[in-house]
């Protein structure tokens, strides 16, 4: 145990050192940057406002297709063909969608689409709070991160269906999974530049990252961070203030130290944050 502690201390101090923020991957590879040379030393602020800026966009685009949707499925209802017709074009609408369902009251699943996921029609949907949330409130809602009832971690994001009376007969949902969203996104805003960048939910949970094997670790609470201090204290900071910036110094075991700047801001939607962070290695 004591010898997988010092490797995965190790692995941290090079991925740290070379400008990622978030855990190694379990077979200890390396962080790589994803975007081609030669690079120029980028301009962090305004790469961080132009990313941030192309999530929320993103983020209102779902949001106003899944109210579109919504408004539709209170004529068809919340199943049968016209509703899988519904379903279909919204799950449709973004490569960031896993799929689109609707909710009954009693929180399962009315009906869900692309067609692969029939199957858990009739499931009770993965985060309950938040059906409750939806249907009490009657308003749109944005998850945290959460495992879903199709099996992997996702964020989700509702309306209400209201019948031609008004009443609200269920919700629509979309699985959003931030991976996605931010990838193509991330690449190019620091295309180019010696900048990296990731994202996390504001108690240190990684979103994305360019290493797909350190997504879901958290890099407040991971045991492989207890001795980078400076690192885990900024990242404190990041989960504890929607924007900022500051630096830290790694000091890899055997290595030269590395100074690294960060500059960090908030992306979301109905209440739910996002903090996005641009790492520049001094």
């Amino acid at each position: 145990m004591q010898r997988l502690r010092a490797i995965l201390v190790v692995a941290v101090a090079a991925v740290l050192a070379a400008g990622c923020a978030s855990p190694p991957s379990p077979d200890g590879v390396p962080y790589v940057p994803t975007t081609g040379a030669p690079t120029v030393a980028g301009d962090q602020p305004a790469v961080l406002a132009v990313l941030v800026a192309d999530v929320n966009r993103t983020l209102e685009e779902l949001d106003r297709n899944v109210a579109s949707a919504a408004t539709e499925l209170g004529s068809t209802g919340l199943s049968g063909a016209g509703a899988d017709t519904v379903l279909a074009r919204l799950a449709a609408s973004s490569p960031h969608l896993a799929d689109a369902v609707t909710i009954k009251p009693d929180g399962r699943i009315a009906a869900a689409r692309p067609e692969e996921f029939a199957g858990i029609v009739g499931s009770p949907a993965g985060d309950q709070a938040l059906v409750r949330a939806g249907i009490e409130g009657g308003g749109p809602v944005m998850s945290g991160v959460f495992r879903a009832v199709e099996g992997f971690d996702a964020v989700s994001l509702s309306h209400p269906v209201r019948g031609p009376d008004g009443a609200i007969l269920g919700l629509v949902s979309v699985l959003v999974e931030p991976e996605l969203l931010f990838a193509d996104r991330v690449d190019r805003a620091v295309s180019g530049t010696t900048l990296a960048a990731w994202a996390m939910t504001p108690d240190g949970l990684v979103l994305y990252d360019a290493d797909p094997g350190r997504i879901g670790r958290n890099v407040v609470t991971d045991p492989a961070y207890e001795g980078y201090p400076e690192f885990v204290a900024t990242a404190e900071r990041i989960g504890a203030e929607p924007a900022g910036s500051g630096s830290y110094t790694i000091a890899p075991p055997g290595g030269a130290a590395v100074k690294q700047e960060v500059a960090w801001a908030t992306a979301g939607l109905h209440g739910a944050a996002w903090r996005v962070v641009v790492v520049r290695a001094g």
